[in-house]
C-alpha cells in the first residue's frame, strides 16, 4: 500500500523553480518594467508640446518659460547626482566647457526653433513632422562621415518623406485640418527644428558618452538655461512676473517634460537596451495627439494621420538599426 494513501489522497512534491526559470522570470519582469518606463518617458516629453502650447494661449513670455525651465532642471539634477548618487560634476573643464556650448547653441537653438513652430501650428503636426530628425541623422553619417546608406535607411528615407507629404496634405495646405490654415513659416521652423537636432545628436554622441547621460544633462541644460536668459536680456524681453498659471506651467515643463521624461528614459533603457528604448520613444508623437485632443481640442485629418504612421514607420525602421544613435533627450 502506498504510504500516501494513509492520507486519504496522494500528495503532490513539491514545485522548485530552477535558477534558470528564475532568472528567465526577473529578466521578463525587468523588460515589462523598462518598456512601461520608455512609455511613461515618452507621455512626458509628449506634454511638453501641451504645456507650451498653454503658455501661448495664456499669453506667457515663452523666453522666460524656458530659461527657467532649462535651468531648473540643471539645478534639480545637479543636486540629486551630487547629494544621492555621489557623482563628480567638475570634470575636465574643456569637456564641461563643450557640454555648456552644446546646450547654448545645439539644445536651445533646437528648442527655440520649435516653440517657435509650435505658436503658429498645431501641436500634433508639429511633433509628428520633428520625427523625421532620424532621417537627417542618417543624412548627416552619409555626408559628414562617408558612411553609405543601408537599405533599411533608403527605404526610412522614402517612408518619411512620403509621410511629411501627406502630413502637409497639400490639397488642403491653405484650408488646413478643421478649417485651420497650416502656417508655412510653421512648417519650415518645425524641420528646421528636426534638422537642428539631428546636427545636435551628431554633435553631441561623443561628449555626452564619455561624460555620462546624467553629468551631461546637468551642463547641456545649464547651457540652454544661458542661451534663453542672454537672448531674453538683450531683447529686453525677459519677464519673471508669470502669475500662478505660469508657475503651474513651468513646473510642469521642469518635473514633466525634464525630470520625470529623461529619468524614466535612462531608466527604462537601462532595462530594455537602447535599441528597443528608442524604438519605444516613438509613441511620444502618439501620446501628444492624444494629449493635444484631451486639452487644446486639436484633431488631425485622415491623411494627415497616415502620413504621420509613415514618419513614425521611419523612425521605428531606423532606431531598430544598430548604427542609429538613440534619442537622447
Amino acid at each position: 500500500m502506498d504510504p500516501s494513501d494513509s492520507t486519504g489522497g496522494s500528495q503532490q512534491p513539491p514545485v522548485f523553480f530552477t535558477s534558470t526559470q528564475r532568472k528567465d522570470s526577473d529578466g521578463d519582469r525587468a523588460r515589462l518594467t523598462g518598456a512601461g518606463l520608455c512609455a511613461v518617458s515618452a507621455a512626458g516629453f509628449a506634454s511638453l508640446s501641451i504645456l507650451g502650447k498653454l503658455a501661448f494661449n495664456a499669453n506667457l513670455n515663452i523666453v522666460t518659460i524656458l530659461s527657467l525651465r532649462y535651468a531648473g532642471a540643471a539645478a534639480l539634477l545637479a543636486v540629486y547626482l551630487a547629494l544621492f548618487r555621489r557623482r563628480k560634476l567638475l570634470f575636465d573643464v574643456r569637456q564641461v566647457f563643450i557640454l555648456i556650448l552644446l546646450g547654448a547653441v545645439g539644445y536651445a537653438g533646437q528648442s527655440a526653433l520649435y516653440f517657435a513652430a509650435l505658436e503658429r501650428n498645431s501641436a500634433s503636426l508639429n511633433s509628428l513632422l520633428l520625427y523625421v530628425y532620424p532621417v537627417f541623422v542618417a543624412l548627416f553619417n552619409w555626408f559628414l562621415n562617408r558612411r553609405t546608406l543601408s537599405t533599411r535607411e533608403w527605404v526610412a528615407l522614402a517612408l518619411a518623406s512620403s509621410g511629411v507629404i501627406l502630413t502637409l496634405n497639400p490639397v488642403r495646405i491653405f484650408k488646413g485640418a478643421g478649417g485651420v490654415p497650416i502656417d508655412l513659416i510653421g512648417i519650415a521652423l518645425v524641420l528646421g527644428s528636426a534638422i537642428w537636432y539631428a546636427a545636435y545628436i551628431i554633435s553631441s554622441d561623443r561628449f555626452t558618452r564619455q561624460a555620462g547621460p546624467w553629468v551631461s544633462l546637468v551642463w547641456i541644460s545649464l547651457g540652454a538655461a544661458i542661451s534663453f536668459t542672454i537672448a531674453g536680456a538683450f531683447s529686453y524681453n525677459l519677464d519673471f512676473n508669470l502669475g500662478p498659471e505660469g508657475i503651474l506651467i513651468l513646473l510642469g515643463m521642469v518635473t514633466l517634460s525634464t525630470i520625470l521624461a529623461l529619468g524614466a528614459f535612462l531608466a527604462g533603457m537601462q532595462r530594455v537596451g537602447p535599441t528597443t528604448a528608442s524604438l519605444l520613444s516613438t509613441l511620444e508623437p502618439v501620446f501628444t495627439v492624444l494629449l493635444a485632443m484631451f486639452f487644446l481640442g486639436e484633431f488631425l485629418t485622415t491623411v494627415q494621420t497616415i502620413g504621420g504612421g509613415l514618419v513614425l514607420s521611419a523612425a521605428v525602421l531606423l532606431s531598430t538599426s544598430r548604427r542609429h544613435p538613440a534619442k537622447p533627450d
